[in-house]
């Protein structure tokens, strides 16, 4: 009897939006012309998999998730192994570290894309010293989706250092002072015990980004919107395209839906082999 508040709210928060996508899906619903609403059964979806563009913005996004999370899980895990131990103002540095992570999507995406702003950017006059880039880096297609992606290794990677040194602080030390005894070194020591230690603790931190990653939004409306020439346009921008500039309000459903079948299908994936590392 207490609980069923709580249920009613997260029942109509979480679970009706996702039922009334799947239902719009498959209409034929326009943003402007809400009464004329059709039954068409898998037609979305057959014109997603026709769309260029979606397939575009689907290799935009799969190719930001392969690049931007293993790189903020390596610096993340090597900053971690760095701060697992004490040394003067550790404390103060662990706390300035977590800076980026508190700053908002918004926030950020604003802050590059003024670092980047050919005229009086830091970032641009910083690359354009050692001749790396164009000189407007958000007006080049490669180098737009470049910055997009090193804005969000930037923002996040302190995010993966938080979870792997959390992971860290409960590593017994028997383990690695056995280990010193028979002579591992450094190397040996990470991959043999430290990785297999935190197997689980990878897996959630890669999971909790990658469902992050897959709604990236905000940072890149207000750097990019996307472009230049379609360049940044991930998946959630092309859904808000689609939705709210073009009104197809059925077909931007059909797309996030088939977005979050993925997400299900690659979080079951991880879920299940960080299971296995832990039970093993």
């Amino acid at each position: 009897m207490f609980i069923t508040p709580t249920l009613l709210v997260i029942a109509f928060i979480l679970i009706y939006p996702v039922f009334y996508v799947l239902l719009l899906s498959f209409t034929n619903r326009q943003l402007l012309f809400l009464g004329n609403v059709k039954f068409v059964g898998f037609q979305n979806y057959l014109t997603m998999f026709r769309d260029a563009d979606f397939w575009h913005s689907l290799w935009l996004q799969l190719g930001f998730i392969v690049v931007a999370l293993p790189v903020e899980l390596i610096i993340g895990f090597f900053v971690a192994l760095l701060f697992n131990r004490e040394f003067p103002f550790s404390k103060l540095l662990r706390s300035l570290l977590m800076l980026p992570v508190f700053v908002i999507p918004v926030l950020s995406g604003l802050t590059w894309r003024l670092m980047l702003q050919p005229d009086y950017g830091v970032l641009a006059a910083f690359f354009q010293s050692l001749s790396i880039g164009p000189e407007a880096w958000l007006a080049d297609k490669t180098f737009a989706y470049i910055a997009v992606i090193l804005q969000d290794i930037w923002r996040m990677w302190p995010f993966m250092f938080m979870m792997i040194y959390a992971g860290l602080s409960s590593l017994p030390a028997e383990y690695i002072e056995a280990a010193l005894i028979d002579g591992a070194n450094f190397f040996q020591r990470v991959f043999y015990i430290i990785i297999p230690f935190l197997k689980p603790v990878l897996a959630i931190a890669f999971l909790l980004r990658l469902i992050d990653a897959l709604r990236i939004f905000s940072e890149i409306y207000v750097m990019t919107y996307g472009g230049p020439s379609n360049a940044t346009m991930l998946l959630s921008l092309y859904i808000h395209k689609q939705a709210f500039e073009f009104g197809n309000i059925s077909y931007a459903s059909a797309i996030g839906t088939f977005l979050m079948i993925i997400s299900l299908a690659i979080s079951y994936f991880i879920v299940k082999k960080g299971l296995r590392g832990e039970t093993a």
